[in-house]
């Protein structure tokens, strides 16, 4: 028993000196190692942004102060005049097509809910006369006559024909009537949206927003009497 604890008392130093070389051999090659290539990355991968950053910086700092105010009332006079005035040229395509279709879309409904409306008055006033007298001319050239198809007419109709005619007649006047109220708040909304994107993006023109992301990968070493020496690597993330 005796011999064992001397055995052991004799093979601790020697595996503590062992341990010893094995992490110096880490700490003095292989941590040197990897630290220079990451430091050899990160300057070429960060250098050419942050000097970007700077001179973009510098210039800001040159130039008069943006003012959302501005922007804003430009907004207000002109539609698309606040995005300009923030540099946000790509937006214009995007607000002139959806002002184009817009202005489209209230002409083509504007046009029809007119020629339904005539119709409709037309053909109710043509139906109160029939109604009143049963020997009434059928008008010429109706307005009614020009929205069916070619060649169709509504002379010959029966009552329930004339009544059925009437209602669609009314029904096509509505439809375009709300398409038409519906595309002025949608153009209402599209003139007000432009005013606020502008204001916004007018407040945030100033804002640095740096999107420098970088990792450091250290390697870290130690040592316990009792697990011996150990080798470990440390990630660090900055954002």
């Amino acid at each position: 028993m005796r011999s064992i604890l001397v055995k052991i008392v004799l093979i601790i130093p020697v595996l503590l000196v062992c341990t010893g070389v094995t992490a110096s051999e880490y700490r003095s090659d292989f941590p040197v190692f990897l630290q220079d290539t990451i430091i050899h990355t990160d300057s070429l991968t960060f250098t050419g942004k942050e000097e970007a950053l700077k001179r973009k910086a510098r210039k800001r700092d040159n130039e008069k102060p943006h003012s959302p105010h501005r922007a804003t009332i430009m907004a207000m006079i002109l539609p698309g005049s606040g995005q300009i005035y923030n540099r946000q040229w790509w937006k214009l395509p995007i607000l002139y097509g959806g002002i184009g279709a817009t202005v489209y879309g209230l002409s083509w409904n504007m046009k029809y809910y007119k020629k339904y409306r005539t119709a409709f008055v037309d053909y109710t006033a043509y139906l109160n006369a029939l109604e009143a007298d049963p020997e009434t001319p059928y008008p010429a050239n109706s307005s009614w006559d020009k929205l069916m198809l070619p060649g169709k007419t509504a002379e010959k109709f029966q009552p329930e024909m004339r009544k059925r005619l009437q209602e669609q007649l009314k029904t096509k006047k509505d439809n375009y009537k709300r398409n038409r109220d519906l595309l002025y708040i949608v153009s209402g909304a599209i003139y007000a949206i432009q005013i606020i994107d502008a204001t916004v993006f007018a407040h945030f023109y100033d804002f640095e927003i740096n999107d420098d992301l970088s990792m450091n990968l250290r390697p870290s070493t130690g040592f316990s009497p009792v697990s011996g020496g150990t080798v470990g690597l440390t990630l660090t993330f900055n954002f």
